[in-house]
C-alpha cells in the first residue's frame, strides 16, 4: 500500500462507519449507476445524493489543476446499504474527459467496514479508468466511463494484502456528480 493512501483509506473507513446510520434514516435520491462484474458475478449499485446533508456518494473535488472524482456505489439489494459497496476513485490533471489520469483505484467492501476488504492498490496490476464523459458544470456535473482493476483481500485496514485472494472487477459507471467543498 502506498503510505500516502493510508490517511485516505482511514478517512473513507470512518466515513462509511459514520454514514451507515445517517444513510439508513435520511432521504436519498439515486443519481447514477455502476454496472460491473466482480470475479464474474454481476454487480449493480447506485450512487446516491443526500440533499438534506448536501452530500453525495459521487463527488468531484478540485485542487488547482487537479480534479479528484470519487464514485461510491451501493448495492440496494444488500442486507444493509453499507454492504457490498464498490468505490472508483480517480485523480486527473485537468477537468474534462481528455485530462490525463494521475492515479486510479477501485475498492470493494463486501461487508462494509467489517473485513475482508478488497483494494486495487494491493495488486500488481494498474487500475484502468476510462472517462467517456466528464462535465464539472454547475448543475450538470457528471461522469460516464468504464473501469477494470484487480482487487486483493485485506483482513484489516493495516494488514498486508493477501495477494493469493484477488478478484477481477470491471464495469461501467454513469452518474451525476456533486461538487464537494
Amino acid at each position: 500500500m502506498n503510505l500516502n493512501q493510508a490517511p485516505l483509506m482511514a478517512a473513507f473507513g470512518l466515513a462509511l462507519c459514520l454514514a451507515q446510520p445517517a444513510l439508513a434514516q435520511i432521504a436519498k435520491t439515486p443519481v447514477g449507476t455502476v454496472d460491473a462484474t466482480i470475479d464474474g458475478t454481476p454487480y449493480l449499485g447506485e450512487t446516491l445524493d443526500v440533499p438534506s446533508e448536501g452530500t453525495s456518494t459521487a463527488e468531484a473535488r478540485s485542487f488547482g489543476p487537479v480534479t479528484s472524482i470519487s464514485i461510491q456505489a451501493h448495492d440496494l439489494e444488500a442486507e444493509s446499504i453499507m454492504r457490498n459497496v464498490l468505490t472508483i476513485e480517480v485523480s486527473l490533471m485537468g477537468s474534462d474527459a481528455s485530462a490525463s489520469i494521475m492515479e486510479a483505484s477501485v475498492s470493494w467492501w463486501p461487508e462494509g467496514m467489517s473485513p475482508p476488504y478488497y483494494l486495487s492498490e494491493d495488486s500488481e496490476t494498474d487500475s484502468v479508468i476510462i472517462l467517456d464523459l466528464l462535465s464539472l458544470e454547475d448543475g450538470a456535473a457528471a461522469a460516464r466511463g468504464s473501469f477494470s482493476a484487480v482487487v486483493c483481500r485485506r483482513d484489516s485496514m493495516f494488514a498486508e494484502a493477501d495477494t493469493s485472494d484477488c478478484r477481477q472487477v470491471e464495469g461501467t459507471f454513469d452518474t451525476a456528480l456533486r461538487k464537494a467543498d
